[in-house]
């Protein structure tokens, strides 16, 4: 990629949040913090070893292993999701073709681009609700398709595709020599059972992390699940030693054992969202969305994103997503609905 390429990359959101006093419900991040077990964990660290390089990640795999009945050398740890996500873009070579749809999470597409990919997507309409349609992206896969990037639960949205539609996306791609990467970046807040973990297909990569429903944003850790030898070969080849830290192996760890912790997250996250929905359905339009998942986009009225700025609330502006305009928003779900209604209802109704 030349740099006049480079010129045409879009914007990664979350860059550049204006500063003051807002409600932030623009970052991914879990408001509700982390589970108290991993603050009594990392109470107990010795930073005397700090100078040596991390050795315990096999135990987080090994604990990983347990939670998914999956084999210990189809786990590959990284820094967040997106640290994942760039180990298997570097498989891309130029000209390569990677499908999607959108709006879609930018800095995936991205990052393909920056590696020589070019991106070709199916365009999600508002007058569908923004609903994913399976059969529109089934129809798209060639032969020449590389890879099919699925982020599920679906970022801006908060959609979520049934287990059965990622079969049959994964069945079409295995016939056409296409792999599928599914992005479960939001996946705590769906069904264990509909995890693309529980495929047995040789074409799958499913993406993990510890930042949203764990709330363990700020020490970068996810990981990324492989079954197909073949990929397996290939990810080991650009999988870098000593890639997550040992804080975050130790806070990983700690996180997957407290289940409590994410339940009531999960519960919280959906009571407040139908209330947002609810105040905010009166008046703009709501696209397609799962009531556990903890975004959603919102708009259709003039430029909704300053709207919400002027009630000193932080959304993702759709100028940074594809395939939108300001005229909608991704709303991340705060840790207080009442907060964010007494704002938008302080100066004048909606």
């Amino acid at each position: 990629m030349t740099i006049k390429d480079a010129k045409n990359i879009g914007k990664d959101y979350g860059k550049d949040l204006p500063k003051g006093d807002y409600l932030d419900c623009a970052l991914g991040h879990n408001p509700f913090g982390c589970s108290t077990l991993v603050i009594e964990e990392l109470k107990k660290l010795s930073f005397h070893d700090i100078n040596l390089y991390p050795n315990n990640d096999e135990k987080l795999k090994e604990a990983l292993t347990e939670f998914w009945n999956v084999k210990n050398d189809q786990i590959f740890l990284g820094t967040g999701s997106m640290g994942c996500l760039q180990k298997i873009n570097k498989l891309l070579t130029p000209g390569s073709i990677v499908l999607g749809y959108a709006p879609q999470f930018l800095p995936y597409v991205n990052d393909a681009r920056l590696n020589g990919a070019i991106y070709e997507y199916v365009a999600l309409r508002k007058e569908n609700d923004f609903t994913i349609d399976v059969g529109e992206i089934i129809e798209r896969i060639t032969e020449k398709t590389s890879f099919i990037y699925i982020d599920n639960p679906h970022n801006p949205t908060g959609q979520v595709l049934k287990l059965e539609q990622i079969e049959e996306i994964a069945e079409v791609a295995k016939k056409k020599g296409a792999i599928l990467i599914v992005d479960e970046a939001f996946g705590e807040f769906m069904s264990k059972k509909n995890s693309a973990i529980n495929l047995e297909f040789p074409n799958i990569l499913v993406t993990r992390s510890f930042s949203k429903g764990f709330g363990l944003a700020g020490l970068r850790i996810g990981y990324c699940i492989v079954k197909g030898d073949e990929m397996k070969k290939a990810i080991s080849k650009v999988d870098f030693p000593f890639s997550v830290t040992t804080i975050s192996l130790v806070a990983a760890l700690k996180a997957l054992e407290d289940q409590d912790f994410l339940r009531k997250t999960v519960e919280q996250t959906r009571k407040n969202k139908e209330k947002l929905i609810k105040v905010l359905g009166k008046s703009f339009h709501i696209a397609r969305t799962d009531k556990s998942t903890p975004i959603f986009l919102c708009g259709g009225n003039g430029n909704t994103y300053q709207y919400f700025l002027s009630k000193e609330i932080l959304t993702v502006p759709g100028e940074e997503f594809m395939n939108l305009d300001n005229s909608y928003v991704r709303i991340r779900i705060p840790k207080s609905a009442e907060e964010f209604i007494k704002k938008i209802s302080a100066a004048s109704a909606l």
